[in-house]
């Protein structure tokens, strides 16, 4: 689905929203810059979190609390290189739902243990992204 602006974030929202529950994996794929943090944002505010959603980059992940009393975890693993730091994280997401930005970067079978959905964003200009969804 093709976007044109960062308003329309909300049609993508749209079509996600109603899987975002525990157990389920949301994988974001896109280069530098697509909008992976952006569109978490949106999706997370959708999903009743109150507080400041922030870039996981620099902390690997971020918790938090969403309507109905949802776990979820918003983790970036841009930076993760080895399977062992990979499984300290991989706990916290059981009964939990999870966006995973980046996760081509890490080897793990999540449909082994998770629903999936995956999100591929492509940048095609400046404003607009066509965003690739399966598993919904």
């Amino acid at each position: 689905m093709l976007i044109s602006s960062i308003n329309e974030l909300d049609k993508i929202v749209d079509l996600v929203v109603n899987e975002c529950k525990a157990n389920v994996c949301l994988l974001l794929d896109g280069d530098l810059g697509a909008g992976k943090t952006t569109f978490s944002k949106v999706l997370l505010k959708r999903l009743g979190v109150q507080e400041n959603v922030s870039s996981p980059t620099f902390v690997i992940m971020n918790q938090y609390q969403g309507e109905n009393n949802l776990n979820i975890n918003h983790m970036d693993a841009y930076r993760l290189t080895y399977e062992e730091e990979v499984d300290m994280y991989l706990d916290y997401f059981f009964e939990a739902f999870n966006i995973v930005e980046w996760s081509q970067n890490i080897d793990i079978d999540y449909e082994k243990y998770f629903k999936v959905i995956k999100i591929k964003i492509t940048i095609i200009d400046e404003n607009s992204r066509n965003f690739e969804i399966k598993g919904v």
